[in-house]
């Protein structure tokens, strides 16, 4: 009868043994998915924040610097581009600052994130605030419209192109710079 016993004890025993098995599996698997979406999840906030920052950059050059306002408005106005419409691209590098797109303008040291913003000049929306005259002589407008398209890519490869396995995201802002009739932007 001792010997049944025995069997079954051993039995019994690499039954508990799978299942503590695969419960650590099982835990093991969850622990690497969770480490999985904190990674996307971190990826899509990295390319959000690198979006946002192309279009913070275009919009802060206003206070020190209105060229890239007018270089928007003199070549990328919306109702005279023809199809497809191309904005006024510009790529922020590491110090924030809009540079022409290449493949040094990256916003960190490793050189992985890309940002970009591409606008449009729209005119004022507003007519009660548009004012008499041409909207770029001395008479100036009363306000100027800028859509902003913010794109953030993350560029592992650093090949300057968004493959399917980056995280990319764009964000489109819109801008009203509002002036007395009697400046210019």
């Amino acid at each position: 009868m001792t010997s049944n016993q025995n069997g079954f004890s051993l039995i019994m025993g690499l039954i508990i043994l799978a299942i503590m098995a695969l419960l650590g599996v099982s835990i093991m698997s969850s622990g690497i998915s969770s480490q999985k979406i904190a990674v996307v999840n971190q990826e899509d906030t990295m390319v959000f924040h690198a979006a946002q920052t192309a279009n913070s950059s275009y919009v802060s050059t206003y206070h020190y610097d209105a060229s890239h306002l007018l270089d928007t408005a003199n070549n990328a106005y919306w109702d005279t581009l023809t199809a497809p419409k191309v904005g006024y691209v510009q790529c922020v590098d590491e110090k924030g600052d809009l540079v022409d797109c290449n493949a040094d303008a990256r916003l960190e040291s490793d050189k992985i994130l890309k940002a970009r913003v591409e606008a449009f000049y729209h005119d004022c929306e507003t007519a009660a605030l548009r004012c008499l005259g041409n909207s770029w002589d001395n008479t100036g407008l009363g306000c100027h419209s800028f859509q902003l398209i913010g794109e953030g890519n993350l560029d592992v490869n650093k090949n300057d192109v968004a493959d399917a396995g980056e995280a990319q995201t764009h964000i489109e802002e819109w801008v009203s710079v509002v002036r007395s009739c009697n400046k210019t932007l």
